[in-house]
């Protein structure tokens, strides 16, 4: 049962939640980029972002008539595709490094 007491206290040593605002603190600022691209430069955009989840936002009227239309403009939505667009590949690449991350602490194991 050594190694199961071993691999215990390996993992307990790591920084998840920090790991996890790290990754997810780069999939808003992807996001805001893509986001950006679909809008162009007159929108304004933010991200921001915990160990639980990433925002990104559109500030200002023109934002919200772009995304969602008006009684005379039809939607040009910039936000809701980009999000789906790059949603499977940033969970997919936040599930592989924090398997990495795991992987490499179960490595290290004697």
């Amino acid at each position: 049962m050594t190694g199961i007491r071993d691999l215990s206290r390996r993992l307990a040593t790591l920084d998840l939640e920090a790991r996890k605002r790290s990754l997810l603190a780069r999939a808003a600022a992807r996001l805001a980029e893509a986001a950006g691209a679909r809008a162009g430069d007159a929108i304004p955009l933010s991200s921001a972002s915990d160990s639980t989840q990433a925002v990104v936002g559109a500030g200002g009227d023109e934002a919200a008539m772009r995304e969602f239309g008006t009684h005379r403009v039809r939607p040009r939505p910039f936000l809701a595709p980009a999000a789906t667009d790059l949603a499977p590949e940033i969970a997919a690449d936040i599930a592989r490094e924090i398997a990495d991350e795991i992987a490499s602490a179960i490595a290290e194991l004697p």
